[in-house]
Protein backbone atom coordinates (compact mmCIF):
# COMPACT_ATOMS: atom_id res chain seq x y z
CA UNK A 1 0.00 0.00 0.00
CA UNK A 2 3.09 2.43 0.91
CA UNK A 3 4.60 1.63 -2.58
CA UNK A 4 1.44 2.58 -4.37
CA UNK A 5 0.60 5.52 -2.15
CA UNK A 6 4.16 6.21 -3.27
CA UNK A 7 3.76 6.04 -6.96
CA UNK A 8 0.74 7.94 -6.35
CA UNK A 9 2.29 10.62 -5.17
CA UNK A 10 5.02 10.37 -8.22
CA UNK A 11 2.44 10.28 -10.47
CA UNK A 12 0.54 13.42 -8.86
CA UNK A 13 3.69 15.02 -8.75
CA UNK A 14 4.38 14.41 -12.94
CA UNK A 15 0.94 14.90 -14.26
CA UNK A 16 1.37 18.47 -12.28
CA UNK A 17 4.75 19.27 -13.42
CA UNK A 18 3.43 18.56 -17.09
CA UNK A 19 0.25 20.54 -16.41
CA UNK A 20 2.65 23.54 -14.92
CA UNK A 21 5.11 23.29 -18.21
CA UNK A 22 2.05 23.46 -20.59
CA UNK A 23 0.79 26.18 -19.03
CA UNK A 24 4.12 28.07 -19.38
CA UNK A 25 3.76 27.29 -23.06
CA UNK A 26 0.40 28.69 -23.40
CA UNK A 27 1.14 31.86 -21.88
CA UNK A 28 4.56 32.07 -23.95
CA UNK A 29 2.45 31.27 -27.11
CA UNK A 30 -0.68 33.62 -26.76
CA UNK A 31 2.34 36.13 -26.21
CA UNK A 32 3.78 35.52 -29.03
CA UNK A 33 0.44 35.73 -31.30
CA UNK A 34 0.10 39.18 -29.16
CA UNK A 35 3.39 40.53 -30.60
CA UNK A 36 2.93 39.12 -34.46
CA UNK A 37 -0.96 40.41 -34.01
CA UNK A 38 0.27 44.53 -33.02
CA UNK A 39 3.07 43.96 -35.66
CA UNK A 40 1.06 43.16 -38.73
CA UNK A 41 -2.48 44.26 -37.58
CA UNK A 42 -2.23 47.91 -37.14
CA UNK A 43 -6.22 48.80 -36.74
CA UNK A 44 -7.63 45.48 -35.68
CA UNK A 45 -10.71 46.54 -38.10
CA UNK A 46 -8.75 45.84 -40.78
CA UNK A 47 -8.53 41.62 -39.97
CA UNK A 48 -10.53 39.34 -38.74
CA UNK A 49 -7.90 37.68 -36.14
CA UNK A 50 -9.53 36.26 -33.14
CA UNK A 51 -6.54 33.38 -32.32
CA UNK A 52 -5.47 32.17 -29.17
CA UNK A 53 -3.52 28.93 -27.58
CA UNK A 54 -5.43 27.15 -25.26
CA UNK A 55 -4.78 23.42 -23.62
CA UNK A 56 -6.98 20.56 -24.38
CA UNK A 57 -5.96 17.08 -23.14
CA UNK A 58 -2.63 18.65 -21.46
CA UNK A 59 -1.46 19.44 -25.01
CA UNK A 60 -1.30 22.82 -26.79
CA UNK A 61 -3.98 24.03 -29.27
CA UNK A 62 -3.69 26.79 -31.84
CA UNK A 63 -7.66 28.26 -31.87
CA UNK A 64 -9.57 30.32 -33.52
CA UNK A 65 -9.78 32.08 -37.15
CA UNK A 66 -8.11 34.78 -39.58
CA UNK A 67 -8.60 35.79 -43.74
CA UNK A 68 -4.77 36.96 -42.98
CA UNK A 69 -2.87 33.98 -44.40
CA UNK A 70 0.73 36.00 -43.52
CA UNK A 71 -0.72 36.18 -40.03
CA UNK A 72 -1.07 32.64 -39.35
CA UNK A 73 2.25 31.80 -41.27
CA UNK A 74 3.99 33.99 -39.02
CA UNK A 75 2.16 32.71 -36.20
CA UNK A 76 3.28 28.98 -37.06
CA UNK A 77 7.00 30.23 -38.15
CA UNK A 78 7.44 31.85 -34.16
CA UNK A 79 6.50 28.82 -32.93
CA UNK A 80 8.63 26.30 -34.48
CA UNK A 81 11.39 29.11 -33.93
CA UNK A 82 10.43 28.91 -30.24
CA UNK A 83 10.01 25.36 -30.20
CA UNK A 84 6.35 25.60 -28.96
CA UNK A 85 4.61 22.16 -29.61
CA UNK A 86 0.78 22.60 -30.96
CA UNK A 87 -2.06 21.34 -32.64
CA UNK A 88 -2.91 23.44 -35.43
CA UNK A 89 -6.63 23.95 -35.20
CA UNK A 90 -6.57 27.62 -36.88
CA UNK A 91 -9.63 28.32 -39.56
CA UNK A 92 -8.45 30.61 -42.44
CA UNK A 93 -11.24 31.92 -43.50
CA UNK A 94 -13.22 32.61 -46.18
CA UNK A 95 -14.51 28.90 -45.62
CA UNK A 96 -14.42 26.83 -48.95
CA UNK A 97 -18.38 27.24 -49.07
CA UNK A 98 -18.35 31.08 -49.84
CA UNK A 99 -14.60 31.30 -51.39
CA UNK A 100 -16.34 32.10 -54.85
CA UNK A 101 -19.59 33.14 -53.51
CA UNK A 102 -20.84 37.38 -53.28
CA UNK A 103 -24.01 38.80 -51.08
CA UNK A 104 -25.57 41.49 -52.48
CA UNK A 105 -27.59 43.03 -50.46
CA UNK A 106 -31.27 42.72 -51.13
CA UNK A 107 -33.11 45.25 -49.08
CA UNK A 108 -33.21 49.02 -49.56
CA UNK A 109 -31.18 48.67 -45.78
CA UNK A 110 -29.68 45.78 -44.17
CA UNK A 111 -28.24 45.69 -40.73
CA UNK A 112 -24.86 44.65 -40.06
CA UNK A 113 -24.15 43.89 -36.28
CA UNK A 114 -21.14 43.26 -34.44
CA UNK A 115 -21.62 39.85 -33.59
CA UNK A 116 -24.06 37.04 -35.25
CA UNK A 117 -27.64 38.07 -33.44
CA UNK A 118 -30.05 40.36 -33.58
CA UNK A 119 -29.84 42.09 -29.81
CA UNK A 120 -25.55 42.66 -31.06
CA UNK A 121 -24.56 46.15 -31.31
CA UNK A 122 -25.82 47.50 -34.97
CA UNK A 123 -22.25 48.61 -36.57
CA UNK A 124 -22.80 49.75 -39.42
CA UNK A 125 -25.60 49.31 -42.86
CA UNK A 126 -25.59 48.35 -46.04
CA UNK A 127 -27.80 49.63 -49.44
CA UNK A 128 -29.53 47.91 -52.18
CA UNK A 129 -27.30 46.17 -54.53
CA UNK A 130 -24.07 46.56 -52.86
CA UNK A 131 -21.80 43.28 -52.71
CA UNK A 132 -20.49 42.09 -49.66
CA UNK A 133 -17.58 39.48 -49.25
CA UNK A 134 -18.69 36.55 -47.38
CA UNK A 135 -16.16 34.26 -45.10
CA UNK A 136 -18.57 32.27 -42.80
CA UNK A 137 -22.42 31.55 -41.49
CA UNK A 138 -23.20 31.34 -38.08
CA UNK A 139 -26.87 31.13 -36.43
CA UNK A 140 -28.68 32.41 -39.76
CA UNK A 141 -26.28 35.64 -39.99
CA UNK A 142 -23.18 36.03 -42.76
CA UNK A 143 -19.89 37.14 -41.39
CA UNK A 144 -19.17 39.59 -44.28
CA UNK A 145 -16.67 42.34 -45.40
CA UNK A 146 -18.18 45.99 -46.95
CA UNK A 147 -16.38 47.50 -50.01
CA UNK A 148 -15.25 50.13 -47.63
CA UNK A 149 -13.39 46.98 -45.29
CA UNK A 150 -15.29 47.09 -42.44
CA UNK A 151 -16.07 43.42 -41.05
CA UNK A 152 -19.77 42.87 -39.50
CA UNK A 153 -22.68 39.92 -39.18
CA UNK A 154 -25.17 40.40 -41.70
CA UNK A 155 -28.74 38.49 -41.32
CA UNK A 156 -29.11 36.06 -44.30
CA UNK A 157 -32.57 37.67 -45.20
CA UNK A 158 -30.51 40.91 -45.92
CA UNK A 159 -28.78 39.38 -48.71
CA UNK A 160 -28.66 37.34 -52.00
CA UNK A 161 -26.12 35.02 -52.67
CA UNK A 162 -24.44 34.88 -56.15
CA UNK A 163 -21.77 31.97 -57.24
CA UNK A 164 -19.53 34.10 -59.79
CA UNK A 165 -21.11 33.74 -63.09
CA UNK A 166 -24.31 34.70 -61.65
CA UNK A 167 -22.57 37.96 -60.13
CA UNK A 168 -20.66 38.93 -63.23
CA UNK A 169 -24.38 38.70 -65.24
CA UNK A 170 -25.41 40.97 -62.38
CA UNK A 171 -22.60 43.60 -62.64
CA UNK A 172 -22.95 43.64 -66.56
CA UNK A 173 -26.70 45.30 -66.69
CA UNK A 174 -27.33 48.87 -66.10
CA UNK A 175 -27.65 50.12 -63.36
CA UNK A 176 -29.81 53.28 -61.59
CA UNK A 177 -28.72 54.60 -58.62
CA UNK A 178 -31.55 56.50 -56.03
CA UNK A 179 -31.12 60.14 -55.22
CA UNK A 180 -34.80 60.27 -53.07
CA UNK A 181 -34.05 60.47 -49.68
CA UNK A 182 -37.12 57.47 -49.32
CA UNK A 183 -39.53 56.44 -51.47
CA UNK A 184 -41.07 53.46 -53.13
CA UNK A 185 -41.57 50.56 -55.66
CA UNK A 186 -44.17 49.77 -57.45
CA UNK A 187 -45.77 46.23 -58.55
CA UNK A 188 -47.15 48.34 -61.55
CA UNK A 189 -46.01 51.46 -63.10
CA UNK A 190 -48.52 53.42 -61.08
CA UNK A 191 -48.15 55.10 -57.31
CA UNK A 192 -51.44 53.70 -56.50
CA UNK A 193 -50.46 49.79 -57.01
CA UNK A 194 -49.22 47.88 -54.16
CA UNK A 195 -45.74 48.51 -53.21
CA UNK A 196 -42.59 45.70 -53.65
CA UNK A 197 -40.48 47.00 -51.50
CA UNK A 198 -39.24 51.40 -49.97
CA UNK A 199 -36.48 52.83 -51.74
CA UNK A 200 -33.23 55.11 -49.87
CA UNK A 201 -30.92 57.51 -51.66
CA UNK A 202 -27.67 55.35 -52.86
CA UNK A 203 -30.17 52.46 -53.75
CA UNK A 204 -28.65 50.42 -56.92
CA UNK A 205 -30.76 49.01 -58.61
CA UNK A 206 -30.68 46.80 -62.34
CA UNK A 207 -32.26 49.04 -65.11
CA UNK A 208 -34.35 46.42 -67.97
CA UNK A 209 -36.56 49.50 -69.70
CA UNK A 210 -38.03 52.81 -69.06
CA UNK A 211 -41.72 52.76 -69.59
CA UNK A 212 -43.53 56.71 -69.87
CA UNK A 213 -42.81 57.86 -65.88
CA UNK A 214 -42.01 55.01 -64.70
CA UNK A 215 -38.52 52.66 -65.22
CA UNK A 216 -38.90 48.79 -64.96
CA UNK A 217 -36.13 47.96 -62.44
CA UNK A 218 -34.50 44.27 -61.06
CA UNK A 219 -33.32 43.45 -58.13
CA UNK A 220 -30.29 41.32 -57.15
CA UNK A 221 -33.00 38.29 -56.29
CA UNK A 222 -34.47 38.33 -59.43
CA UNK A 223 -37.59 40.45 -57.97
CA UNK A 224 -39.13 43.23 -60.79
CA UNK A 225 -40.26 46.21 -59.96
CA UNK A 226 -41.68 49.81 -61.36
CA UNK A 227 -39.91 53.06 -60.23
CA UNK A 228 -40.89 56.56 -60.72
CA UNK A 229 -37.76 58.49 -63.12
CA UNK A 230 -38.06 61.11 -60.82
CA UNK A 231 -36.42 59.10 -58.15
CA UNK A 232 -33.32 57.99 -59.57
CA UNK A 233 -30.39 58.76 -62.29
CA UNK A 234 -29.01 56.46 -64.81
CA UNK A 235 -25.25 55.20 -63.75
CA UNK A 236 -23.77 56.99 -66.79
CA UNK A 237 -25.50 60.44 -65.93
CA UNK A 238 -24.65 60.23 -62.10
CA UNK A 239 -20.80 58.96 -62.75
CA UNK A 240 -20.48 62.20 -65.31
CA UNK A 241 -22.23 64.55 -62.58
CA UNK A 242 -19.33 63.67 -59.98
CA UNK A 243 -16.13 63.30 -62.37
CA UNK A 244 -16.67 66.44 -63.92
CA UNK A 245 -19.17 69.01 -62.26
CA UNK A 246 -19.15 68.40 -58.59
CA UNK A 247 -18.13 71.16 -56.33
CA UNK A 248 -17.95 71.89 -53.00
CA UNK A 249 -21.08 74.08 -53.08
CA UNK A 250 -22.61 70.91 -54.70
CA UNK A 251 -21.66 68.59 -51.55
CA UNK A 252 -22.83 70.93 -49.63
CA UNK A 253 -26.38 71.48 -51.32
CA UNK A 254 -26.45 67.63 -50.86
CA UNK A 255 -25.35 67.78 -47.17
CA UNK A 256 -27.97 70.15 -45.95
CA UNK A 257 -30.71 67.77 -47.60
CA UNK A 258 -29.84 65.28 -45.02
CA UNK A 259 -31.00 67.98 -42.18
CA UNK A 260 -33.20 66.69 -39.43
CA UNK A 261 -32.78 63.11 -39.88
CA UNK A 262 -32.47 61.50 -36.77
CA UNK A 263 -28.84 60.24 -35.73
CA UNK A 264 -28.50 56.16 -35.25
CA UNK A 265 -25.51 54.27 -33.52
CA UNK A 266 -24.44 52.51 -36.63
CA UNK A 267 -26.72 54.06 -39.04
CA UNK A 268 -25.48 55.10 -42.57
CA UNK A 269 -28.71 55.43 -44.52
CA UNK A 270 -31.05 57.96 -44.74
CA UNK A 271 -33.25 55.93 -42.57
CA UNK A 272 -30.62 57.30 -39.56
CA UNK A 273 -27.16 57.91 -39.50
CA UNK A 274 -24.35 58.17 -37.04
CA UNK A 275 -22.07 61.46 -37.36
CA UNK A 276 -19.28 59.04 -39.51
CA UNK A 277 -22.16 57.35 -41.40
CA UNK A 278 -23.63 60.95 -42.17
CA UNK A 279 -20.42 62.05 -43.81
CA UNK A 280 -20.14 58.53 -45.35
CA UNK A 281 -23.29 58.93 -47.44
CA UNK A 282 -23.07 62.33 -48.34
CA UNK A 283 -19.44 61.55 -49.97
CA UNK A 284 -21.05 58.36 -51.49
CA UNK A 285 -23.48 60.51 -53.51
CA UNK A 286 -20.20 62.18 -55.17
CA UNK A 287 -18.81 58.86 -56.07
CA UNK A 288 -16.64 58.83 -53.30
CA UNK A 289 -16.01 55.53 -50.60
CA UNK A 290 -14.86 56.25 -47.13
CA UNK A 291 -13.95 54.30 -44.74
CA UNK A 292 -16.66 53.69 -42.13
CA UNK A 293 -15.56 54.74 -38.75
CA UNK A 294 -14.63 58.95 -38.05
CA UNK A 295 -11.04 57.70 -36.88
CA UNK A 296 -10.69 55.62 -40.20
CA UNK A 297 -12.23 58.81 -42.65
CA UNK A 298 -9.17 61.10 -40.75
CA UNK A 299 -6.44 59.17 -42.61
CA UNK A 300 -8.15 59.78 -45.60
CA UNK A 301 -7.40 62.77 -48.28
CA UNK A 302 -5.39 65.62 -47.61
CA UNK A 303 -4.50 66.92 -44.16
CA UNK A 304 -5.67 70.73 -43.93
CA UNK A 305 -3.84 73.03 -41.15
CA UNK A 306 -5.97 74.66 -38.42
CA UNK A 307 -6.18 78.29 -37.32
CA UNK A 308 -8.42 80.33 -34.92
CA UNK A 309 -9.69 82.12 -37.83
CA UNK A 310 -10.05 78.45 -40.10
CA UNK A 311 -8.64 80.56 -43.14
CA UNK A 312 -6.80 77.54 -44.40
CA UNK A 313 -10.58 75.38 -44.05
CA UNK A 314 -12.35 74.94 -47.37
CA UNK A 315 -16.38 73.82 -47.44
CA UNK A 316 -16.55 70.39 -47.94
CA UNK A 317 -13.49 69.92 -45.59
CA UNK A 318 -14.02 67.37 -43.21
CA UNK A 319 -13.15 68.04 -39.19
CA UNK A 320 -12.34 65.73 -36.55
CA UNK A 321 -13.29 66.07 -33.04
CA UNK A 322 -12.01 63.90 -29.79
CA UNK A 323 -9.87 63.84 -26.96
CA UNK A 324 -5.83 64.57 -27.16
CA UNK A 325 -3.95 63.36 -24.11
CA UNK A 326 0.23 63.06 -24.34
CA UNK A 327 0.48 63.28 -28.06
CA UNK A 328 -2.17 60.65 -28.61
CA UNK A 329 -5.54 61.64 -30.31
CA UNK A 330 -9.01 59.65 -29.99
CA UNK A 331 -11.19 60.93 -32.40
CA UNK A 332 -14.87 60.38 -31.24
CA UNK A 333 -16.84 62.54 -34.27
CA UNK A 334 -17.00 64.05 -37.41
CA UNK A 335 -18.30 67.47 -39.07
CA UNK A 336 -18.52 68.71 -42.80
CA UNK A 337 -17.41 71.90 -42.77
CA UNK A 338 -19.60 74.54 -44.58
CA UNK A 339 -17.43 77.47 -44.73
CA UNK A 340 -15.94 80.05 -41.91
CA UNK A 341 -16.09 77.35 -39.25
CA UNK A 342 -19.98 76.32 -39.44
CA UNK A 343 -20.06 73.17 -39.77
CA UNK A 344 -23.18 70.42 -40.40
CA UNK A 345 -23.05 67.09 -38.49
CA UNK A 346 -25.06 64.04 -36.58
CA UNK A 347 -25.76 64.32 -33.36
CA UNK A 348 -28.89 64.29 -32.05
CA UNK A 349 -30.55 64.40 -35.49
CA UNK A 350 -28.39 66.11 -38.41
CA UNK A 351 -27.86 69.80 -37.74
CA UNK A 352 -26.02 72.84 -38.46
CA UNK A 353 -23.91 74.85 -35.83
CA UNK A 354 -21.10 77.18 -35.41
CA UNK A 355 -17.08 77.37 -34.05
CA UNK A 356 -17.09 80.43 -34.13
CA UNK A 357 -17.65 82.20 -29.97
CA UNK A 358 -19.82 85.18 -32.08
CA UNK A 359 -22.26 82.87 -33.49
CA UNK A 360 -25.90 82.45 -31.96
CA UNK A 361 -25.43 78.55 -33.02
CA UNK A 362 -22.16 78.46 -31.38
CA UNK A 363 -20.94 74.88 -29.61
CA UNK A 364 -18.18 74.86 -27.53
CA UNK A 365 -17.76 71.73 -26.73
CA UNK A 366 -17.07 71.21 -30.25
CA UNK A 367 -14.81 73.74 -30.14
CA UNK A 368 -12.72 72.76 -28.06
CA UNK A 369 -12.41 69.18 -28.93
CA UNK A 370 -11.58 69.96 -32.58
CA UNK A 371 -8.42 67.84 -33.46
CA UNK A 372 -7.94 67.67 -37.22
CA UNK A 373 -9.15 68.49 -41.00
CA UNK A 374 -9.15 66.42 -43.89
CA UNK A 375 -9.65 67.27 -47.22
CA UNK A 376 -11.62 64.88 -49.34
CA UNK A 377 -12.59 66.29 -52.75
CA UNK A 378 -10.63 65.58 -55.75
CA UNK A 379 -7.50 64.26 -53.32
CA UNK A 380 -8.26 60.56 -53.73
CA UNK A 381 -9.95 58.80 -56.33
CA UNK A 382 -13.72 58.15 -56.67
CA UNK A 383 -14.64 54.59 -56.08
CA UNK A 384 -18.16 54.37 -55.57
CA UNK A 385 -19.38 52.97 -58.66
CA UNK A 386 -16.78 50.56 -59.49
CA UNK A 387 -18.04 48.05 -57.23
CA UNK A 388 -21.46 47.84 -59.32
CA UNK A 389 -19.85 47.72 -62.81
CA UNK A 390 -16.95 44.67 -64.13
CA UNK A 391 -14.73 46.80 -62.36
CA UNK A 392 -15.82 45.73 -59.29
CA UNK A 393 -12.78 43.75 -56.80
CA UNK A 394 -14.91 40.88 -55.73
CA UNK A 395 -15.24 39.69 -59.06
CA UNK A 396 -12.67 37.06 -59.63
CA UNK A 397 -10.52 37.81 -62.98
CA UNK A 398 -9.45 35.12 -65.19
Amino acid sequence: MRYLSFLGLIFIFVSCHRSSDTTNKINEANALIKQIQEKIIFDKRDQIFEVQAIKKANKLVLKGKTDAPQLKKAILKAFKKNQIGFIDSLILLPLDTYKHQVAVTRLSVANLRAYPKHSAELVTQTLMGMPLKIYEKQQGFYHVKTPEGYYAWVDAAGVYLMDQSAFKTWLTLPKIIITSFCGKTYQKPFQTALPVSDIVLNDVFALKEIQDDYALIAYPDGRQAYVNLEDFLPFSQFNSANTLYLSSEDLLIMAKEYLGIPYLWGGTSTKGLDCSGFTKSVFAQAGYLLPRDASQQAKVGKQVNLTPDFKDLQPGDLLFFGQSKNKHSKITHVALHLGNGRIIHATGEVKMESLNKNDLDYNPDRYHSLLYARRILKQIKPQFSQFYTLDCPLLEKH
